[in-house]
């Protein structure tokens, strides 16, 4: 089953949308670090069924049909919120990118509104845009830091794959790049 993390600074959405998206009641605050440790929950993720192409009845393995909407399950990892540098494990950073470590693929929630500031306190004005391009600093930075700790042991591509398995790359990933 796909596992899908909800990622984003503090106070920006992302225990709303994950109580939103699995009906579990995930404690939800107007402060930064209400999320400490990751609520896990499973959601569904709607797509066309194959059934209206090849016009027969389907009977899918894992989640369900209706009227030509196939509802598959995936499961959601509600992450608590990063801060600047928290690959150098400010605010539980290094704990917090860790529980990423378990997601498959990332949704970066963003506020919008522009109402918190890049720590998720209340503010008059912020650029959203800001916050897209430090968390993907923030995870680009995390994966050089273990890359740099374990160079000597990883030093070809396939001990380099072997290393980030558990994030997720894999040795074709590590060859196109």
């Amino acid at each position: 089953m796909m596992k899908i993390g909800l990622v984003g600074k503090p106070s920006s959405g992302k225990s709303t949308f994950f109580k939103a998206a699995t009906l579990i009641d995930a404690k939800i605050g107007n402060f930064p670090f209400t999320t400490i440790n990751p609520n896990i929950g499973f959601g569904f993720v709607r797509v066309e069924c194959p059934e209206k192409f090849f016009k027969v009845k389907c009977n899918p393995r894992l989640g369900f049909c209706i009227e030509g909407n196939r509802f598959v399950p995936v499961e959601l990892i509600d992450v608590a919120g990063l801060v600047p540098e928290a690959h150098k494990g400010r605010g539980m950073g290094n704990k917090f990118l860790d529980d990423l470590r378990q997601a498959d693929c990332l949704i970066h929630i963003v506020d919008a509104s522009g109402t918190t500031d890049s720590e998720g306190r209340e503010c008059s004005e912020h650029n959203p845009l800001e916050d897209v391009k430090f968390l993907e600093d923030e995870i680009n930075c995390w994966f050089l830091s273990i890359l740099e700790r374990n160079w000597k042991k990883i030093a070809d591509k396939k001990d380099i794959a072997k290393q980030f398995s558990g994030l997720k790359v894999s040795l074709p990933t590590v060859s196109e790049t």
